[in-house]
């Protein structure tokens, strides 16, 4: 059908059905025919109420299915569910996120809250936002939480973007934030200020805080930056960018190696399977000293699914790096128990060319709960894997706590986070390198201004077989005053990153949402003192994001 590469186009597949179908009608055979993009198309055209042995699709039918399919449509393996993604890339320039920048309403003169004007309401014509239309037919599903008052070209009220006959100029590159005067006259203010402006890297010291990606006022990024971690060091700067868009994703630097592994994530067309490394014990040197360009590669050898949402951790065992990608969400409302992992040997020469060479991922034993939005941590010692809470499908949070044995490949159900069962909330859980810890983790629990809450969380040392599991961290007090818990420097925070540094006993959260708006803050807890001390504010606020220190 198609000599190119052996692909076969959905054109390709309508010519053949133009052509079964004239030899049906003339009846001069019967004809089998094996292909994934029909059965696809068949099995999205099914309702799984309705399947039986006695249906079937008309021909006529099934190529207009095809004919107007300018984006993929197929079936969750995992929930049945319709889902809608960009076909390979092919036609991410007629994606109204790519075309067009994320923009803003500031919702009330008295305050700086402001909400996103949803794109897909604006400029998709033929389906508008698909979020908002299956939330008001199925009322247990989410709904799309964007302004749909608004026109995303000149700010006003009771019209769509593709309709707006406004003569008013414009930037349609970047984001803005509409603000409605008393008088009702609509005024934009570019947020230019927000974009991080990538800078030429210098060489990145050990130990430094890396801050990789994220999402930042409806933009999914790809820039990263670096917090070196000596006394003197001033604030955040530039890494090369990462070679896609990434947001949910995971990241995480075997120790010693200057090593860093980005992994799947939310990115532009859908989600990821692509694995980006960035060699900064060797590259950059390289680069200053021949001239080649410092930056991320793309490895050869892909997680086995794409997704996000999910986590990564390394651990170093008999003189063998492994870097593990857990759980996470592929499509659908269901989350998966996917898990694999990459080893390779530690030794001094090891080089990014080395693991485009020879890493290659493995499955592992899958998790027992299948979850998404959790937090994974291994333990001190290197022994086992640790995965904390997160959700199971689009609205339950689960509270259990589970553990992988690494050398048996198994997983065991441990623990339940000491939270209400209705209210349990997500977590990032690091290990607790505090002088006094036995293989323990400390556990930073998100906060929501949705909840009502009055105080800041607690934090909590889990210690899995000690008889007392869960107990707040207490603050050494000098005075003898009488026992102060931890708190989180912060209330209402949510979407963070939380990392540790073994070497410095501190740990770092960083990003997220403070009352529901993006920040570029973070904070460093010292794992002696237990006291909190705010870092360099980021050069861009985001959330869902990763964070991790290079030792």
């Amino acid at each position: 059908l198609s000599t190119k590469d052996n692909a076969v186009s959905v054109s390709d597949i309508q010519t053949l059905m133009d052509c079964i179908g004239t030899l049906v009608k003339e009846k001069r055979t019967l004809m089998h025919v094996k292909s994934d993009a029909i059965s696809h198309a068949i099995a999205s055209m099914l309702s799984d109420d309705k399947k039986d042995k006695s249906q079937y699709v008309n021909g006529e039918e099934l190529k207009t299915f095809l004919r107007g399919q300018e984006q993929a449509i197929i079936k969750s393996h995992l929930t049945g569910d319709l889902i809608r993604r960009l076909n390979k890339k092919n036609v991410a320039k007629n994606c109204p996120l790519t075309n067009h920048p994320a923009r803003f309403i500031q919702c009330s003169l008295d305050t700086d809250e402001s909400k996103e004007i949803c794109r897909f309401y604006n400029y998709d014509e033929e389906r508008g936002c698909l979020r908002s239309i299956k939330a008001q037919r199925n009322s247990n599903l989410k709904g799309c939480d964007m302004d749909h008052e608004h026109c995303h070209r000149c700010g006003c009220e009771g019209h769509k973007a593709f309709e707006c006959t406004s003569d008013v100029i414009v930037d349609t590159t970047h984001s803005l934030m509409f603000q409605k005067a008393e008088n009702g006259k609509i005024t934009a203010t570019s947020l230019d200020g927000d974009d991080f402006k990538s800078s030429k890297p210098r060489d990145v010291p050990v130990p430094s805080l890396l801050v990789l990606g994220g999402r930042c006022r409806g933009r999914t990024l790809n820039s990263c930056e670096f917090l070196p971690l000596s006394p003197s060091a001033g604030g955040w700067t530039a890494l090369p960018n990462l070679q896609e868009h990434r947001g949910s994703h995971a990241a995480c630097s075997p120790k010693g190696t200057g090593v860093v592994f980005v992994m799947g994530g939310g990115g532009v067309d859908g989600n990821l399977d692509t694995v980006e490394l960035l060699d900064l014990q060797t590259s950059h040197t390289q680069s200053l000293s021949d001239g080649k360009e410092f930056k991320w590669s793309i490895m050869s050898d892909r997680l086995s699914s794409a997704r996000h949402a999910f986590g990564a951790v390394c651990v170093t065992n008999e003189n063998t790096h492994t870097s593990f990608a857990v759980g996470g969400w592929m499509y659908g409302t269901k989350s998966c128990e996917s898990m694999e992992k990459l080893s390779f040997k530690a030794s001094q020469s090891c080089s990014e060319l080395d693991l485009q060479r020879s890493a290659r991922w493995e499955k592992c034993s899958p998790i027992l709960t299948p979850r998404r939005l959790h937090s994974v941590a291994a333990s001190v010692d290197g022994s086992s894997i640790f995965v904390f809470g997160g959700y199971i499908d689009e609205r339950k949070v689960t509270s259990s706590i589970e553990s992988y044995d690494v050398k048996a490949d198994c997983w065991s159900a441990t623990d339940e986070l000491p939270y209400p069962e209705k209210s349990c909330p997500l977590v990032q859980a690091v290990p607790d390198w505090s002088p006094d810890a036995e293989n323990s983790f400390l556990i930073f629990p998100y906060s929501d201004s949705n909840a009502n809450e009055t105080c800041k969380p607690t934090v909590l040392r889990y210690t899995p077989n000690s008889p007392e599991k869960f107990v707040p961290v207490v603050v050494p007090n000098v005075d003898d005053t009488g026992i102060v818990h931890l708190e989180m420097p912060i209330k209402n925070w949510h979407s963070f990153s939380a990392t540790v540094s073994p070497s410095l006993r501190t740990a770092y959260v960083v990003g997220g949402l403070i009352d529901s708006k993006w920040t570029g803050r973070g904070f460093l807890l010292d794992l002696t003192t237990m006291k909190w001390q705010e870092l360099p504010e980021m050069s861009l606020p985001r959330r869902r994001l990763t964070a991790l220190v290079i030792e």
